[in-house]
Parts: C-alpha cells; sequence; structure tokens
C-alpha cells in the first residue's frame, strides 16, 4: 500500500508533534478517511501513520487544491477538486463567492490559509467530538462533508463555535474524498466495519479518485448505468480475498449548498460471503450468469438488478429467479428451461445462507418436490403441470391443490421407500404458516421444476392444451414478479 508519490515538502517539523497518530473512531466518514490518509502517507494502515506521514499527506491534499487556483471554472481541465469542492466544502476558501475577482495568487494563500499545518499545534483544551483527545479548533461545513444526517445540517448556529476536531481527525475528513468516488453531484463511499477489508476497498477508491481527477472533463460526465453504486459494491465484495466478518454499506451524500443529502443502504454480512462464494465455489460461478440473467428487466441488466436487490429485498432474488423460468417455460410452450440444473446450487445456498430458511427444511421441500414430480411427471398432458402452477401463484388455491392431489398419491403406486403422506405437517407448516411461506412455496416451484427437468419430463398434447399452459405459465411470472 505504498504507492503514493510524495511532491510536496513539510512545512513545520511534526517532531514537534509526536502524539499526531490517527485513531479509528465510530465515525464511518472518519474511518473511510483515516484509511485514505494512510495510503495518502504511503502507510500500510491508519495505526502506522507517522507524524512525519501525517503532514506529508495534508501537505499532498493542500497541494491539490493549490492546482486549481490558476482555473478560471470548474469545467476546464485539471479542475476536479474545483468542481468537487461545491458539494464537499461549499463557502470554503478554494470557492469562495468573490473567486472570480482573485488572483491566483490570492487564492493560494486563501488555501494554504485554510489547509495550514499550524492547527496541529494549537490546543482548544476541549475533547475531539470524534476521538476524544483533545482538540485543536473548531470546524464546520468547509472541513466537515456531513454530519451524521441531514437533520444535522453542516452549519454553525449563531454564537456557536463550530465542532471541535483534532487534527488527525480533521486531516481524516479532508482525505474522506479521496476514498469516495465523486460524481453526479454525490459522494459515494463503501464502508464496512471489517477494517481489513475497508482498507484494501479504500486503497482501490483512492487510486480510482486520482485518476479521475487526473481525467478530462469529458471523460468524466460518462452516464452512468442502472444501480451503479450498487453494482460497484457487488463487484467489490465478489472480489475481495477473505473472509468478510461485518456488513456493507453503501453512503451516498453531498454537502452542497442547494441539497444536503445522505442515504446509507446495508448489505448483510451473510449475503456479501454467499456473493463472495459465487465466485470461489465452483458449482456456484457455473451458475452465477444463469442467475444474473434471472434478475434482469428490458431496462436493467441482470447483475444491476441483482445488486439493488442484495441491499433492498434479498427475498426477491429467489421470486425474481422462478418468475424468469416460469415466462421461459411459458415461451418454449411448458419446456423447463435448461438453466435449471446450473441454477440449483445457487438458489438452494442462497435459501439458507441468506434467507436463513434451515437447511433440513430446505431438504424437506425438496424431498416434497420430488414427490409432486412424481404426480405430475407420470401425465405428459399439460394439463395436471399447469393446474399445479396455476394453484401456486399469487391467488392461487395451493392448499385445495394438495387436498385433491393427496388422495391421488394414496391411490398411485408409490416407490419403495417413498413418503406415505404426500404433505406431512411440518411441510404443511412451511407452505401455509411460516411468516416466509411465499419463499418456501417458490422454492417449491422451482425444485418441481428440477426434478421434472431430471426426469427428461416435456409436455404433449394439442395446440389448444399447450396455448393454455403457456398463457398460464406467464401470467404466473407475471404475478410472481414484485415489478410485475
Amino acid at each position: 500500500m505504498l504507492e503514493y508519490e510524495d511532491s510536496a515538502t513539510p512545512t513545520v517539523n511534526p517532531a514537534a508533534r509526536p502524539d499526531l497518530t490517527v485513531e479509528l473512531t465510530a465515525s464511518p466518514l472518519q474511518r473511510i478517511g483515516a484509511f485514505a490518509l494512510a495510503v495518502l502517507a504511503s502507510a500500510s494502515s491508519p495505526g502506522e501513520i507517522t507524524p512525519d506521514g501525517l503532514v506529508r499527506a495534508v501537505d499532498r491534499m493542500t497541494t491539490d487544491l493549490l492546482g486549481t487556483t490558476g482555473l478560471a471554472k470548474a469545467a476546464e481541465p485539471g479542475g476536479f477538486w474545483l468542481s468537487a469542492s461545491y458539494m464537499l466544502w461549499p463557502n470554503s476558501k478554494i470557492n469562495p463567492t468573490a473567486r472570480a475577482k482573485q488572483s491566483p495568487e490570492e487564492r493560494r494563500r486563501q488555501i494554504r490559509a485554510w489547509r495550514s499545518p499550524e492547527a496541529a499545534f494549537q490546543r482548544l483544551g476541549v475533547p475531539c467530538a470524534y476521538c476524544g483527545r483533545e482538540a485543536c479548533d473548531w470546524y464546520g461545513k468547509v472541513d466537515i462533508p456531513l454530519g451524521a444526517s441531514v437533520a444535522h445540517r453542516n452549519t454553525t448556529a449563531p454564537e456557536h463555535q463550530g465542532t471541535p476536531l483534532c487534527y488527525p481527525c480533521v486531516a481524516c475528513l479532508w482525505a474522506f474524498p479521496y476514498g469516495a468516488r465523486l460524481a453526479g453531484g454525490r459522494a459515494a463511499v463503501i464502508h464496512s466495519w471489517d477494517d481489513a477489508f475497508l482498507g484494501r476497498i479504500t486503497h482501490l477508491a483512492v487510486q480510482a479518485t486520482r485518476q479521475a481527477a487526473g481525467a478530462s472533463s469529458a471523460a468524466r460526465g460518462t452516464k452512468p448505468g442502472p444501480y451503479e453504486r450498487e453494482l460497484t459494491v457487488l463487484r467489490a465484495v465478489r472480489g475481495y480475498g477473505y473472509r468478510l466478518t461485518a456488513p456493507v454499506e453503501l453512503i451516498v451524500l453531498s454537502n452542497s449548498n442547494k441539497e444536503q443529502l445522505l442515504v446509507t443502504q446495508e448489505m448483510g454480512q451473510p449475503i456479501a460471503e454467499w456473493l463472495r462464494s459465487t465466485v470461489r465455489k465452483a458449482n456456484r460461478a457455473a451458475g452465477y450468469a444463469a442467475l444474473t440473467a434471472t434478475q434482469a428487466t428490458k431496462q436493467v441488466p441482470g447483475e444491476a438488478f441483482l445488486a439493488k436487490r442484495v441491499f433492498t429485498r434479498p427475498a426477491q432474488v429467489l421470486g425474481a429467479a422462478v418468475a424468469h423460468l416460469l415466462a421461459q417455460s411459458a415461451a418454449a410452450q411448458g419446456v423447463i428451461p435448461p438453466e435449471v440444473p446450473a441454477l440449483s446450487p445457487l438458489l438452494r445456498s442462497y435459501c439458507n445462507e441468506v434467507l436463513s430458511m434451515d437447511e433440513k427444511d430446505v431438504e424437506r421441500i425438496t424431498q416434497l418436490a420430488a414427490r409432486l414430480a412424481l404426480l405430475l411427471g407420470r401425465d405428459s398432458r399439460p394439463g395436471p403441470f399447469r393446474d399445479f402452477i396455476r394453484a401456486n401463484s399469487r391467488g392461487g388455491n395451493l392448499y385445495g391443490w394438495f387436498r385433491s392431489k393427496a388422495v391421488d398419491w394414496q391411490l398411485f403406486p408409490r416407490p419403495e421407500g417413498a413418503d406415505r403422506v404426500l404433505l406431512p405437517v411440518r411441510d404443511y407448516r412451511l407452505l401455509f404458516e411460516d411468516e416466509r411461506s411465499w419463499s418456501w412455496r417458490r422454492l417449491l416451484t422451482f425444485a418441481v421444476l428440477e426434478a421434472l427437468a431430471e426426469a427428461g419430463w416435456e409436455p404433449k398434447g394439442s395446440t389448444e392444451e399447450l396455448r393454455e399452459l403457456r398463457d398460464d405459465l406467464a401470467e404466473s411470472a407475471v404475478n410472481d414478479t414484485e415489478e410485475g
């Protein structure tokens, strides 16, 4: 993590302040800034930042801001930090109202005064609001990217001095934007209480931000794709090499005068770990492309919509997958899609590891599906299969369907060892009384499709019968999709 090229000379002697060390606090923004500062200081972690490295990193950030002083407008090449300042530090010394009337030398003088390292030697006599050590000064909107929520607007009330901060903590806040993606008037960051992951992901973000700062304004204007920020988190999680020990947060904020915004979404640790497994376990990696295809809509690519769902409504991943398979079956006149077997390890593991469905219960539903497939598969006519799909859709009478088929199961010559009861009590409770009954029913539909596919079942019938089957499958696919 020693990649930052120094280009500035410290103007103070850090040996005079050996206590200039960085501590991680309970503030996600301060933590992201601390890891970004570590990259800028060529340290392996915030705790390894030396006083000399801290001063040099601050000086480096100041040098980046000074690079904007010769520009007339933020849209000019090299105006990255001037443009970002209106969103991060409105009305600060880099973008005052009278900026157009200032000479480049005046702008440089103002920015150097704003980010002066002399603050490191000040003593305020009150504790830092973040780490509790003695603060060096009072700070407000031009230094703090945003408070805990938009309710804590970053304006300092009359007669109020501001927020007391120590020099290392305010330096972390100055470094915070380096760990963010700054685009579209928003700062988007990835945070986790897993320090190893946060360090890795922030290191990559600093590299990307510095690359963006050096890019042309035209390149920065590329239109983002749907759920691009969520997709970035998904790919970061899948690309991480170690076990995640905490949830992953996506934080989007703006501190501009026009709009203050703070939105936080959380991806649970089980989902993050499951996503990592789709790269590292062969049977799951093989089906990942098929899974993402099931999540797509006409407007949103599958992986982008998967990224959105794992943040907001994880149960819909299963529902969307089953709805997609029903739609594919409808298009093929009831023939079960060939990607069903590849999806099996992914969907079962998703039910168990993400939706917290007990593994033994998942197996119970699988065995129930096998019994249903025996009943349905003995008849190549599309009618029985169509009746099951119709009954197990929203508004369908699945319980009534089971009551009628229970008799058939008793009369049906069952294979040796097969359960005598079609729907045991435990299975009934999962499908009709459990709080996740709809997820259990979606799993049952998938498992029946899988069992019929393994048996090589295909519907055969008149054109009219196949048309009715197609219509019912298509209707079920629409009803089972939350966007439908």
